[in-house]
């Protein structure tokens, strides 16, 4: 997340500018039980939706070198949280759930279906299931500002009665939060007063985001998203927040992560969703749309099968910490090559892809024309021939998931260059050597799913969004 650093760059660009495994369930079914947010995305990438990978736009690298010191920041402590997760319990109705078991579902002969024409329900498609019956889909928005995507964010209702507020989806950090009396916020407040069910539980509550941070008290009260509700939901009641917030349209956040990591040391939302029996399902999915204001979406307890091509390939994860899971390798074109001891983060509050300082090095060997941007941009960025065809992919549980290349190109180095630049950045420094960060770059072409059944694990099913590619 790249808000508190991002902000001052941001405002002197505004200024100046004013792919594929398989084995889901087919395009058009729905998991009915659950809840879906829609969200609004951050990310880096320009031009308008039907922009081709070989005609792309000027590169931003304010940007992009603002979001690259923001993710080195996120994660300067991933190797201690992922140690200390390791050894912080999750609550006990969040582990030993009994595995989900995929139904062999046929796919329907009808790929069109939209979501209101289907019936299908969370029972027919995965077994067993908690006991939950909420159903609701509630779309998200992408604030995209001169093409830029940069958040996903949706609604969530907060207190007794009922307050409205937004906030950002982050797979990458586990505490839910919003501004309360907070002086120098700009957006909608959540105002504590007002609701019966609400508690100072007289803690401090601080996290940081890059060189920004959100603190004041930790709170309770009742937490929605549609239909799907938690009583008694720790968050972050932020009085003081880094101003350069006031520039996006979300007033707080959601973090999705495993509550191992959270600076509360309390239960996320989705994981009281759980222990209450509140959905359907122990898993949450989340679909990212590709420069496009509406359509994005995270679904509580359910999966849309309408927004998917194909069936989902699961991956186990490696730590109930980020939803990190196996990089054992890359692919260039048709060629794989492995690499060892490698996590990756899914993180949909990061733009783009980050792979350790040596395994980048490779994979931009391996992409013909391609040379370091160290003397323009630092030692993270790489370019590759704008007219290049070449597709460039990850490796989860021995499957290649490859990148859309219009994601993967971040636009020209500079007017009229035959050269642009890689969304892939080489992590260097302090960077844990061996956690790489997989961001909405990837996940605009895999819908993905967090499932807390069993050890956890993550799916992976290829998006609509690739159809037009």
């Amino acid at each position: 997340m790249f808000f508190a650093i991002f902000a001052v760059v941001f405002l002197s660009v505004l200024e100046g500018v004013l792919t594929a495994p398989s084995h889901l369930k087919a395009a058009g079914q729905q998991y009915s039980a659950g809840h879906k947010i829609k969200l609004s995305r951050r990310s880096l990438h320009q031009g308008p939706p039907n922009m081709q990978h070989n005609n792309p736009q000027l590169f931003q690298s304010d940007v992009a070198m603002v979001e690259l010191a923001s993710v080195e920041a996120k994660y300067q402590a991933a190797k201690l949280l992922l140690d200390a997760g390791k050894d912080r319990s999750l609550p006990s109705g969040c582990t030993g759930i009994t595995p989900l078991q995929d139904k062999n579902i046929p796919s329907p002969s009808n790929p069109s279906l939209t979501p209101s024409q289907i019936t299908e329900s969370i029972e027919d498609i995965f077994e067993p299931v908690l006991g939950g019956s909420k159903t609701t889909t509630e779309p998200l928005k992408d604030f995209a500002p001169y093409g830029l995507d940069l958040l996903y964010y949706g609604e969530m209702s907060f207190g007794t009665p009922a307050q409205e507020l937004t906030v950002d989806i982050d797979t990458g950090s586990a505490d839910l939060w919003v501004p309360v009396n907070c002086p120098r916020c700009a957006n909608t407040q959540f105002e504590p007063e007002r609701s019966s069910t609400y508690k100072n539980e007289n803690k401090k509550f601080q996290i940081s985001y890059g060189s920004g941070d959100a603190s004041g008290t930790l709170a309770s009260d009742t937490v929605s998203v549609g239909s799907v509700t938690v009583s008694k939901q720790a968050f972050g009641a932020v009085n003081r927040l880094s101003k350069e917030w006031n520039m996006y349209p979300n007033d707080g956040l959601i973090g999705l992560a495993f509550s191992s990591i959270a600076s509360s040391q309390q239960p996320t939302f989705f994981e009281n969703l759980i222990m209450q029996k509140a959905v359907a399902a122990p898993l949450f999915s989340v679909h990212l749309g590709r420069r496009n204001p509406s359509g994005s979406e995270v679904c509580f307890g359910c999966v849309d099968q309408s927004k998917t091509t194909g069936s989902i390939t699961w991956v186990p994860v490696t730590s109930r910490t980020y939803w990190t899971v196996a990089m054992s390798g890359f692919a260039v074109g048709e060629k794989t090559t492995e690499v060892e001891d490698v996590v990756a983060a899914i993180d949909t509050g990061t733009t783009l892809i980050y792979l350790p300082n040596e395994v980048a090095m490779d994979l931009y060997d391996q992409i013909p024309g391609s040379q370091s941007l160290e003397d323009r941009y630092g030692p993270a960025f790489y370019s590759y021939p704008c007219d290049s065809n070449v597709d460039v992919g990850v490796v989860f549980s021995g499957k290649v998931f490859y990148i859309n290349s219009a994601d993967f190109n971040l636009g020209r180095v500079e007017e009229n260059s035959t050269e642009c630049v890689g969304g892939i950045l080489r992590m260097t420094g302090g960077f844990p050597n061996n956690l790489a960060i997989i961001g909405d770059e990837f996940l605009k072409s895999w819908y993905s799913v967090y499932d807390y059944s069993g050890t956890a694990r993550v799916g992976f099913a290829p998006s609509v969004n690739n159809k037009s590619r």
